[in-house]
C-alpha cells in the first residue's frame, strides 16, 4: 500500500499552534487537502485532528474510509464510512486493503503521522509551507528516532506565499 502525508507546517516545522486553531492555513492548502483525499479515498487521522474537522470538514462523505486513531474505540462516529480504531500501523493497512484500498493518506496529527513513519508504511510526504512562526505548538514527528533520507519529487508555488514540497521517504539512514 502507498501511504502519503498531506500536511501544513509553519516554517519552523509545527503542524499546529499552541492553540490548535488552522485558522493560519491557506485556502490553497484547504483545496489540495480535499483534494488528495477525494482522489485517494482512504483518510487517516488522529482522534483531534477528527474532533477539529468534524462534522462539517471531514474530508470524505459517503464515500471512501475514513480512519480515526483513538484509545476511545467506543465513540460514534459523525458519518458512516468512519472506523475508531487504536489498532497498529500495520493492523491498519490491513483494514484498508481489505475494503479494497492500495493507498491512503495521513492528515494528522503528530501522534499518528509519527507511528507511521516509526513503522516504515510512509512513501510520501506532502509538506505545504505556509508564512508562519509558531513559538510554540505540534512539530511534525515526536519520538522518532530513526533519520530518514528524503528525496524531493516536486515543488509548487500554490500563492505568493506558500510552497508545496513533495518528498518521497527512503529507509532510515541509522538503522
Amino acid at each position: 500500500m502507498n501511504i502519503s502525508l498531506y500536511l501544513a507546517s509553519s516554517i519552523n516545522g509545527m503542524i499546529s499552534n499552541r492553540t490548535n486553531v488552522p485558522d493560519w492555513l491557506s485556502e490553497e492548502y484547504g483545496q489540495g487537502f480535499m483534494a488528495i483525499c477525494q482522489r485517494i479515498k482512504a483518510v487517516i487521522m488522529g482522534k483531534t485532528t477528527y474532533e477539529i474537522l468534524n462534522p462539517d470538514n471531514l474530508p470524505l462523505r459517503d464515500e471512501g474510509t475514513l480512519i480515526v486513531l483513538t484509545h476511545d474505540t467506543a465513540a460514534k462516529p459523525s458519518q458512516s464510512n468512519t472506523i475508531f480504531t487504536d489498532k497498529t500501523p500495520q493492523e491498519i493497512v490491513r483494514i484498508l486493503e481489505a475494503r479494497g484500498h492500495n493507498e491512503a493518506v495521513i492528515i494528522g496529527g503528530t501522534q499518528t503521522v509519527s507511528e507511521f513513519v516509526k513503522s516504515g508504511l510512509v512513501d510520501e510526504l506532502y509538506l505545504v509551507i505556509e508564512p508562519v512562526l509558531f513559538g510554540a505548538g505540534l512539530p511534525l514527528l515526536r519520538d522518532v528516532d530513526a533519520e530518514y533520507k528524503i528525496t524531493l519529487l516536486d515543488v509548487q508555488k500554490l500563492n505568493t506565499q506558500t510552497v508545496q514540497l513533495h518528498y518521497r521517504l527512503m529507509q532510515p539512514m541509522n538503522e
